[in-house]
Order: structure tokens, then sequence, then C-alpha cells
């Protein structure tokens, strides 16, 4: 199993790079629809979609999604993501508190898979810059899931949400912020040649905003994980698919990212991220 993850995150990872810092922008654009429509297509399973709807919804998915690129104007896109912000700092922590199900749940289904998703792409295209701006919101995801494994493995002791996820610990989320944190402090230093990062050299006040939102977003990032765990939970399923070999599916590997991303966009769109 171990071999198999390792090799799948091999081939994983060179698209990735040369999808960010090598495509056009036309070319990112379709590829973020390449990803909105696995996802989807993912969804409908965990939702329970069935029929012509389940068919049509991860096509259907790509093209909202790209429409909204493309042709929605500027402040419908920045709505939307300030929308995305309320549905994550607000309406998530409800959903997982009451731990409502998907199932039988009409066309929420549906608007539900929307709201993860979209949001999600749109940030992946207002975000990209030349690449590393976006690489290094989604590096926040990775580095909040590992220490937070590893936190939770070697201090773990109080269940965060034992019927959601009885492996993850609150002192794994802890970890996992701390080591947010310290990234988001260093970042000035190895990253000072970019223009986006040489303006918080000793800048105080935009240091703090930069604390700030390192735990703002590690919140969201574990949000996203447990919204997940709970509807695979509730479907009775371990993975969302068996796309990615040793991984499980796309939103097994995406669930912080779909939080994270929209996130961070709505916040910088309100000025207070420093990119």
């Amino acid at each position: 199993m171990l071999k198999t993850r390792v090799l799948t995150a091999l081939l994983l990872l060179p698209i990735i790079v040369i999808a960010l810092f090598y495509f056009s922008s036309a070319a990112w654009m379709f590829f973020c629809a390449l990803l909105m429509a696995l996802g989807a297509w993912e969804w409908k399973d965990i939702a329970g979609m069935s029929g012509i709807v389940a068919k049509i919804y991860p096509v259907l998915t790509a093209g909202i999604f790209l429409l909204c690129v493309n042709f929605a104007p500027a402040y419908f896109q920045y709505g939307l993501l300030l929308a995305s912000l309320g549905f994550w700092l607000v309406f998530v922590p409800c959903w997982l508190r009451f731990k409502w199900p998907l199932l039988n749940a009409g066309n929420l289904n549906v608007f539900s898979g929307w709201a993860l998703l979209i949001p999600a792409g749109l940030a992946m295209v207002i975000l990209r810059g030349d690449g590393w701006p976006l690489l290094m919101i989604m590096a926040v995801a990775w580095i909040a899931d590992s220490f937070a494994y590893f936190s939770g493995k070697a201090f773990g002791k109080r269940k965060l949400a034992p019927t959601i996820s009885p492996g993850k610990s609150w002192e794994g989320v802890y970890g996992g912020t701390f080591a947010v944190v310290c990234y988001f402090m260093v970042i000035p230093k190895p990253f000072s040649f970019l223009p986006f990062i040489s303006s918080l050299q000793n800048t105080k006040g935009q240091v703090l905003l930069w604390a700030i939102f390192a735990v703002v977003i590690t919140a969201v990032s574990v949000m996203g994980d447990l919204l997940e765990s709970m509807l695979k939970r509730q479907r009775g399923i371990k993975d969302s698919s068996h796309m990615l070999p040793g991984h499980g599916g796309i939103l097994d590997r995406i669930d912080s990212l779909l939080a994270i991303l929209p996130v961070s966009a709505a916040i910088y769109l309100l000025h207070l991220m420093p990119l």
C-alpha cells in the first residue's frame, strides 16, 4: 500500500507542477474544470445521487465553473467567494455539529456539491498568479495535515470528533496550527526574492495578519477534512473513489483545499492577506 501511495504521488507531482507553472491561463482554467468534473463525479456518489442528475452532474459542474470564470462579472465572482467564506466559517461548523445527512436531501445534494467545488476552482484561478502564491497556500494543507498527524500520534489524548474521525485529536490540531503559524513566519525569508513577499519584510502589522490568517486557514482545513469524513461515514464508504491508487479519490486528497482555497481568496479580496 505504501509503495502504491508513493508511486501515485510521484506521478501526480510533476503533472501538478507543470500545470501550475507552465500552463497558459486558458489551459490552467480547463485543468481546473477537469478537477471540478472529477470531484463532482465522486460527489454524486457520496451524496447518493441517481438517475439523469447523477449522469450529467460532473459535466454540468465543470460547465458552470467555466461560465463563472469566463462570463460572470467580477462582483459576482467576488460575492461567490465571500459567500464561501461565510459557508465555511458559519454553516459548516453547524453542519458538523448537527451532523445533517446528505442522503434524501433532494436538491440540496446538488447545490452543496457546487458550494464546495466551484468556489475552490474559482480561487485556483484567482490565486494562481505566477504559480507561487497558489503553491504556498496549497502547502498549508499539506503542512497542517502532516504535523497534525505526527502531533496526534505523539501527544494525542483528547479526541477532536470521535464519532466523525476517531483518529483526530485536539493535540494534533494544536500541532498543525503551530506548524502553519511557523510556516507563515518563515515565508518572508526564503521567498524574499518574490515581489509579493518582499513587501512583508520588517512589517510587524502584516506579519501579525499572516499569523491570524494561519490560524483561520488551519481551522477551515480541519473542517474540510472532518466534513468529508462525516459524509463518507454517513454513506458507509471509506474513500470517495479509487481513482488514485493508494490515496482513494480526488476528494480524499483535496478535502482540506476545498476549504482553504476559497477562504484564502476571500480574505485576499478583502485586502486582509498581503499577497
